[in-house]
């Protein structure tokens, strides 16, 4: 697991719903738990903080870990994209975005391109980048808090030349290798989560340890799709997408071990004093998350 990504999706799985800080000692626990080492953990946080997704605080010289604005930012985005993914209906228009960085500034570069990945654009061209969704204010916030608006132009337009969508769909992202990957997940974790279910119905349920890593695991691998799958409206994806089969596996294995895997997690978690009120209402808070998405479909 790489363990920066580990970090964040134990803050987007628990810890937003229970103030949204931990202590270093309560999360180092939950990722050896993982099989990440101690090194590779402080490692992580120290670039996480760097980075600004969090915030390192001391309580009675006790370390704890919060999410900044900009990571809790992050975490609302993406959590209903994996707990209740949903498109709306196409309406035909495109967000386009050109940019254009100073030689000084070519480091950027590729973090705009992250970032522009992150929501849901495709490179036409080098430097034109475009997303079926209407993202425009969305796309200047991200770009603005990084101090990168002043170097973008963004339209709203109608592609009206002979390619056709899909065939322009697949010009802007690699969605064979999308689908791929999506293949490769269910076939992963279709019989992990069988094996699950016949254990708990046959009244032999793993134990909350092996439940939290399992479903952190699960988690971590579906998670990946954040980065690579657009979100892409059905008039422009291939017939039989293979992302709603993935999708459903991953919500009902997640619902099967949710809470035993909560269980392991409250008797961990510890957060600052100032935050106790959001951790009486934690579990409450994630559970609901988890029975909420479980009654969506794509």
């Amino acid at each position: 697991m790489n363990a920066r990504r580990a970090i964040f999706e134990i803050y987007l799985d628990y810890v937003q719903y229970y103030g949204g800080s931990i202590r270093l000692r309560s999360l180092l626990a939950l990722g050896q738990e993982l099989g990440l080492t101690t090194t590779a953990l402080r490692a992580a946080l120290c670039r996480l903080c760097r980075q600004g997704w969090l915030q390192a605080s001391s309580r009675r010289k006790q370390s704890f870990y919060a999410l900044t604005e900009m990571g809790l930012e992050r975490v609302e985005e993406a959590a209903p994209r994996i707990f209740s993914p949903h498109v709306e209906k196409w309406d035909g228009q495109w967000t386009m975005l050109t940019y254009s960085l100073p030689e000084k500034l070519r480091p950027h570069r590729d973090r705009l391109r992250r970032e522009l990945t992150w929501l849901g654009f495709g490179p036409l061209l080098p430097s034109v980048w475009i997303s079926p969704r209407p993202v425009v204010e969305l796309t200047l916030r991200h770009l603005g808090q990084r101090q990168l608006d002043g170097f973008v132009h963004l339209f709203r337009a109608r592609h009206v030349n002979s390619l056709a969508y899909d065939e322009l769909a697949e010009k802007c992202w690699n969605l064979k290798t999308v689908q791929k990957q999506y293949v490769k997940f269910t076939r992963h974790w279709e019989p992990e989560w069988q094996k699950f279910q016949a254990r708990f119905n046959a009244g032999d349920p793993p134990n909350e340890s092996v439940c939290f890593a399992s479903k952190m695991r699960l988690l971590h691998e579906y998670g990946k799709f954040l980065h690579i799958d657009p979100g892409l409206p059905s008039e422009l994806l291939p017939a039989g997408w293979p992302g709603t089969t993935a999708w459903r596996v991953f919500r009902e294995c997640h619902l099967l071990l949710a809470e035993r895997a909560l269980n392991f997690f409250d008797r961990h978690f510890e957060g600052p004093p100032e935050t106790q009120p959001q951790q009486n209402e934690g579990r409450q808070k994630a559970l609901h998350n988890v029975y909420e998405s479980s009654a969506q479909r794509v």
